[in-house]
């Protein structure tokens, strides 16, 4: 990772996370570095959440070991808007990343081409179904309407504990190709079939964000 990534995260984790202050100077691995600055080992995670307790719907939005809580803002044009405490925003669309305010990178979809018949996002409708395509902008970078080539599968069964509640999910994976920029990545979610909400997902914003861990603590209507 060059200092220029680094300095990049770094920007990026406060806007989320609790930060701690540091001497820049001589640090360990770049890793390692992030992880003992930005990343107590005490972090809370969706199991020791009390989620019962907490006032209003709410997701839980992780780097590495680190985690904020980020709350829902309300709904517009059938997207959930999530919003932490310095104003930076997270909006999802049935559990899909569709844009984040705030960051150094922002992600804006377009919008999905390609999908079933009758439906408004690819999980879990695509799962072996034709590929599709999503049309995004990376407004910062100035990219607008970049292409990436996706398609989504099955890929298996997995129980998913948050708070006291145990959860019967579906695995997907979503693969995407975004040639221009000789990116690929796979985004994963964790579908219940019988809430028809995705509880869990890592999902991708530009190659230097990394994963984005987005857990869903307390829902909110589905639009």
């Amino acid at each position: 990772m060059t200092f220029a990534r680094f300095r990049f995260t770094a920007i990026l984790l406060p806007a989320l996370l609790l930060g701690a202050c540091t001497d820049t100077t001589d640090l360990p691995a770049p890793f390692d570095t992030l992880n003992a600055v930005f990343f107590p080992p005490s972090a809370p995670t969706a199991q020791e959440i009390d989620v019962d307790k907490l006032p209003v719907a709410a997701i839980l939005v992780g780097f590495g070991r680190g985690s904020a809580r980020v709350a829902y803002a309300g709904t517009r044009d059938g997207t959930l808007i999530w919003r932490a405490a310095d104003r930076a925003e997270i909006h999802t669309r049935q559990g899909v990343l569709v844009r984040t305010v705030g960051l150094p990178d922002n992600l804006r979809i377009v919008r999905i081409d390609g999908l079933p018949d009758g439906a408004s996002a690819p999980v879990p409708a695509a799962a072996g179904a034709r590929p599709y395509v999503r049309i995004f902008d990376l407004p910062n970078r100035r990219l607008y309407g970049a292409r990436a080539d996706c398609s989504l599968a099955e890929v298996g069964q997995e129980p998913l504990q948050i708070g006291p509640y145990r959860f019967d999910t579906v695995v997907y994976d979503e693969t995407c190709t975004v040639e221009a920029m000789r990116w690929q990545y796979t985004n994963r979610y964790w579908y219940e079939p019988d809430s028809t909400r995705v509880w869990r997902s890592i999902q991708h914003i530009s190659p230097e964000m990394g994963d984005m861990d987005i857990t869903l603590l307390r829902s909110a209507p589905i639009p």
